[in-house]
């Protein structure tokens, strides 16, 4: 569970335990005696827990006011296989400057009643419970974290207690990792036939989790043995049954796509058999052997390797940030990247990446006007309307090169944006991710493109989100004036993204669903391949349908209370496209037709799916446009729509 699920009339009273426990520095701690003049917080922690770890900074800068006002800090560590030699090589690389003690057995931590890692307990010093529950709520939940922290909980606590006051409130929910307490013994002779670790679960998790789960891996904990199954087994059953884990926002039943990562009915079923049988282990003879896992590039050496210009220093503690590194390519000509591969500098910090094309100098500019590597933007948009997309790469992607015959065009002298997205680690870190690109080496007879379905109103002031609307519906459309053929789509929306669908309606009625999100986390940008290339002859109509959230009862909404909100490149602003990979459906007949589209062709083909679908366009309201305006207006009626069938 994630907190104290015992109802109140049911939990006996706490108090300060009397335990004398072993510190990770050497000797032993009386709990009552290491009390200050005013009161002792303890505070569950674990060297392997990413949410406690994430806290330390929060924990060092309490620890450090409130102890000059007679409230000490203890962290207890009840977690099994954490030996003190392993807390104290922990608790300095962390820095935490308060006693960290070992609870042997997790006596400490029953008697508190404790279920997860990280959690307070504040005790007056009389030894009286005053408060317990989490730091503040940063997490909404395990996994998902909001970009600002609204409610300092456990700072606030602390404070009423040494102005004398009534705490409240007393009680918070603690979101963290369960406690890793001393197991009874592993349930051996499972019935015949039953579902067992050795046989059943070992090779799912080899499968669909330790590319995340193991040691260096991005995951917050190792699920590699069956010791680590059985204590995350009631999170395992939970992630997967409800689709969190493993990461996979795309709906069932819509579109096939070629990268899915859910886990397929039959896993599902097994898992849950095997945790309600009590997680048998089974024979250890069975177990398959240990997955092995490259270090290195896993479709060979890359034809080109780029990397961020200089390693980025990421800061202990705050929100995730999104940043965008500008690589020049230095190519005498086009070249056509055929697949991809990501290699992070740093696995524990890197997220997920996007790969941006810029042809414009915009990215540059943006470049130059912030001091550190790269620049900051909002996830999933790099600041400025690219030009083209490599894609992107989230752990456990698989890498998937584009069909026969087509290719990404990658311009001469263009710039390579690569967005990268980190999340904190609870100490400083450093990462320099590295893009391998594979060239084609067969011929390339049809370029791969972004097209944005996007409500193009929205863009200049027609978007306005108002406050407490939890489901604002958005809608945009537009016609393709060509056929073409659909690879993939990447949505994009910001923290108030509820839901968002994407279809098209065939010129006959029919309608292919191309992609649904049915549970919108900015946290996990996807992009999605579709399993084989869809065709949308001429005259496809495709929809966008998107709705946010922009109530309070929102855990990601950054504004409390809630306020208007406009479309803007900004995290606290919103946004709502939908980047479909496509590519023409006719062979190009020579290098030239495998060109990047110029700027004009690529408005022209905006106007043209607007005014087709209904929907036409005033120049005017395109803001990227502006003071070009008359010289576009003089272009357009000549310029060929981009995509179109070479002549």
């Amino acid at each position: 569970g994630l907190a104290n699920q015992l109802p109140a009339e049911e939990t006996p009273a706490i108090t300060l335990p009397a335990a004398t426990l072993p510190s990770a520095s050497g000797g032993m701690m009386d709990l009552h005696k290491a009390a200050g003049s005013n009161g002792v917080v303890l505070i569950l922690l674990s060297i392997d827990c990413p949410i406690s770890n994430g806290y330390a900074p929060a924990l060092r800068e309490l620890a450090q006011d409130f102890q000059k006002q007679g409230i000490n800090f203890l962290a207890v560590n009840p977690n099994a296989g954490q030996s003190l030699k392993q807390m104290e090589a922990h608790r300095r690389e962390y820095q935490l400057q308060f006693p960290c003690l070992k609870d042997p057995g997790g006596e400490v931590a029953a008697k508190l009643h404790a279920q997860v890692c990280p959690e307070a307990f504040v005790f007056d010093s009389q030894g009286g419970l005053q408060y317990r529950g989490r730091i503040d709520d940063r997490f909404v939940r395990r996994g998902g974290a909001a970009m600002e922290v609204h409610s300092h909980d456990l700072k606030n606590a602390l404070s009423q207690l040494v102005h004398g006051e009534n705490i409240q409130p007393a009680k918070t929910v603690a979101i963290g990792c369960p406690l890793d307490l001393p197991a009874e013994k592993p349930v051996e002779n499972a019935a015949q036939g039953s579902v067992v670790y050795t046989r059943d679960i070992a090779k799912i998790l080899q499968e669909r989790c330790q590319e995340c789960h193991r040691p260096g891996g991005i995951g917050p904990f190792a699920l590699q043995s069956y010791q680590d199954a059985r204590r995350w087994a009631d999170d395992i059953q939970d992630f997967t049954s409800r689709g969190a884990m493993p990461p996979w926002k795309a709906a069932a039943g819509k579109a096939e796509f070629a990268n899915d990562r859910r886990l397929s009915k039959q896993e599902l079923e097994l898992i849950d058999k095997w945790v309600a049988a009590g997680c048998p282990q089974g024979d250890p003879a069975d177990l398959p052997p240990p997955r092995k896992f490259p270090s290195g590039w896993r479709q060979g050496k890359p034809d080109l390797v780029i990397e961020a210009p200089a390693a980025y220093e990421l800061a202990a503690d705050g929100p995730d940030e999104y940043r965008c590194f500008v690589i020049p390519t230095d190519g005498a000509g086009d070249r056509y990247v055929k697949a991809i591969e990501v290699l992070p500098g740093n696995a524990k910090v890197v997220h997920h990446v996007l790969m941006f094309i810029d042809t414009s100098g915009a990215a540059e500019r943006l470049d130059a006007a912030d001091p550190r590597p790269g620049y900051a933007t909002s996830g999933g948009y790099p600041g400025f309307p690219p030009s083209g997309g490599l894609g992107g790469w989230a752990p456990g992607n698989t890498y998937n090169p584009l069909p026969a015959g087509m290719a990404k065009i990658l311009p001469a002298q263009a710039k390579i944006v690569m967005q990268v997205h980190y999340h904190k680690s609870g100490k400083p870190e450093t990462d320099q991710t590295k893009i391998g690109l594979y060239f084609a080496k067969e011929p390339v007879e049809r370029p791969v493109y972004n097209l944005l379905v996007l409500p193009v109103k929205a863009l200049r002031g027609g978007l306005k989100i108002p406050p407490g609307d939890a489901n604002f519906e958005l809608r945009t459309a537009l016609v393709l004036p060509t056929e073409l053929l659909a690879l993939g789509v990447t949505p994009h929306m910001h923290l108030l993204g509820k839901d968002m669908s994407v279809t098209a309606t065939l010129p006959g009625g029919q309608i292919q669903p191309l992609i649904t999100v049915n549970d919108w986390d900015f946290n996990w940008q996807e992009s999605y391949r579709f399993r084989e290339p869809i065709t949308l002859p001429k005259g496809t109509r495709i929809d966008l349908v998107a709705h946010f959230d922009n109530s309070a009862a929102n855990p990601y909404n950054p504004s409390r209370p809630p306020q208007m909100v406009k479309w803007g490149e900004q995290t606290r602003d919103e946004m709502c496209i939908a980047f479909v990979e496509i590519a023409p459906a006719a062979k190009a007949k020579s290098k030239a037709d495998l060109r990047e589209p110029t700027a004009q062709e690529r408005i022209a083909f905006v106007l043209e799916s607007r005014r087709l679908a209904g929907e036409p366009v005033d120049l005017s309201t395109l803001p990227l446009f502006d003071g070009a305006k008359q010289g576009l207006q003089r272009l357009l009626p000549t310029a060929p729509p981009i995509f179109a069938p070479p002549q």
